[in-house]
């Protein structure tokens, strides 16, 4: 594929950040695994950016729920879990007795985000808590599987059936089963791996600081930290499997579960990812992406997305909150990077 135009695209994401959308951007579009492009700006004047190059890691929010939800695809290769279990079967303390676990994927279990506030873990909390006091919080707010309301914290419990199903800490099984198999050695969930000069935390433009998630648990909801590079390794993965083609990780049944509709068309929405369908009804996929595109969006400012037809994969990493308040952000970036995207 043919790249048009760089230096023009290179200067349109200088100007985002000129325009204070974000302090930062790792850009970067592949077609059938191979980067076409891939670019990088950043505040030149400010010595925070000084060492940021297309290595520095990024916190990519929401888009970990990507990578949980191809783990539960991994783990169903064991014989011991489906996603149409009973939750209770895998996590006994569950407070309600009519969930499956593809309903904690899929955010329809009845419970969302805001009847939910727990504090996120820290290192010095013993690691059981967090999981203990998202049980003991939950609350019904609607009927399950009639709705599909935003819960984040079931993707921590997803981490914790996933540790208890293969008997491993949740880092050392997407090490071993994703992350170390696909290369993809610049992406970690645990911040004591990092050097603070190999990484941007997330900015919040209002106040204008900066997180401080050094302390940080990691968690299969928002935690993993990587770059544009790493993600599309990812990316490739899922595409090559689809496509039949040869690659370390996926069957191409689970590649094709992983992009399929799994909600009778009610949620849009796949085991691991937001699906486009006909009518865009997230507002980040790209208007030239096809209707069985996929992706996720991260709260710090950060896009996946894996368009299957097209065999076209984007990532934008950013660490600008402020970004993310208008998920058109992203539908306009991954316009102008595939419009420049030629034969």
């Amino acid at each position: 594929m043919l790249f048009r135009n760089p230096d023009a695209v290179q200067a349109y994401l200088d100007s985002l950040v000129e325009e204070g959308l974000t302090p930062c951007i790792s850009a970067a579009i592949a077609y059938k695994g191979e980067v076409a492009a891939a670019f990088t700006a950043c505040r030149k004047d400010d010595p925070m950016y000084n060492h940021f190059s297309a290595d520095t890691r990024l916190n990519i929010g929401s888009v970990t729920k990507i990578i949980t939800g191809a783990l539960m695809a991994k783990l169903m290769e064991s014989g011991r879990i489906s996603v149409n279990d009973n939750v209770k079967k895998h996590l006994p303390e569950y407070p309600f007795d009519d969930n499956t676990v593809l309903q904690l994927l899929c955010h329809s279990t009845g419970t969302d985000s805001f009847c939910c506030n727990v504090p996120r873990p820290v290192w010095s909390d013993p690691k059981e808590k967090f999981v203990h006091d998202i049980l003991a919080t939950m609350k019904r707010t609607y009927a399950p599987g009639t709705q599909s309301c935003y819960f984040t914290y079931g993707y921590s419990l997803l981490m914790e059936i996933i540790e208890r199903v293969s008997g491993m800490d949740y880092m050392e099984f997407a090490n071993k089963n994703l992350l170390s198999p696909l290369g993809m050695t610049s992406s970690t969930f645990d911040t004591h791996d990092i050097s603070p000069d190999n990484m941007i935390m997330p900015y919040n433009r209002d106040t204008g600081t900066y997180e401080n998630s050094w302390t940080m648990r990691p968690t299969a909801d928002s935690g993993l930290f990587t770059t544009a590079g790493d993600l599309l390794k990812f990316a490739g993965a899922l595409q090559d499997a689809y496509h039949g083609r040869e690659n370390p990780v996926f069957t191409p049944w689970q590649a094709h579960y992983l992009f399929r509709e799994c909600t009778e068309n009610k949620f849009h929405r796949t085991a691991a990812m937001w699906r486009k369908g006909e009518v865009d009804h997230y507002n980040f996929f790209s208007d030239f992406n096809s209707p069985e595109a996929c992706g996720h969006t991260g709260y710090s400012g950060c896009m996946l997305c894996i368009d299957p037809t097209y065999e076209i994969s984007v990532v934008i990493l950013t660490n600008s909150c402020y970004l993310h308040h208008d998920w058109n952000n992203y539908r306009i970036i991954s316009d102008r990077l595939l419009g420049a995207l030629g034969i």
